[in-house]
């Protein structure tokens, strides 16, 4: 039997809730922070969506021999507060992620990103720490 195991972190953003929505929810706004990243989607709701992660020298991405080309379908979608992918491949474990926003002030955003795997992974919150650093990062750099 498989076991779920889900991994979260949190982080506060001084941007207000909507820019920080626009980095999350549009191709544009991901390309920005994601790193070298393809997105494929129309962002609509049960919609397909299909990330797939390069490396520096253009190739797709692989990671204990396993390319990184995630095909999911966006679950849930809802205007500045969250945003959540299925994974039905599975790949490298990667069940589920979600982004759940919470605003705080005008100007601070909380953003909580959560993943869910089918079996434990141990460099998950490493992962989700450096993705949402560099979320902060890019949209804190005006």
């Amino acid at each position: 039997m498989e076991t779920m195991n889900t991994s979260t972190f949190t982080i506060e953003i001084l941007a207000p809730i909507h820019e920080v929505w626009h980095a999350i929810s549009t191709t544009e706004g991901m390309k920005t922070w994601g790193g070298s990243i393809k997105i494929e989607t129309d962002w609509q709701a049960n919609s397909p969506i299909v990330i797939t992660c390069y490396d520096d020298k253009g190739e797709i991405a692989e990671h204990n021999g396993e390319k990184m080309i995630f095909n999911g379908i966006i679950e849930v979608k809802k205007e500045n507060k969250e945003i959540t992918y299925s994974y039905p491949k599975k790949v490298l474990g990667l069940e589920k992620e979600s982004y759940v926003l919470d605003e705080i002030d005008a100007n601070t955003t909380r953003i909580t990103f959560m993943q869910t795997y089918i079996s434990e992974n141990k460099d998950a919150w490493d992962g989700q720490k450096e993705l949402m650093e560099m979320l902060k990062k890019k949209l804190e750099e005006k």
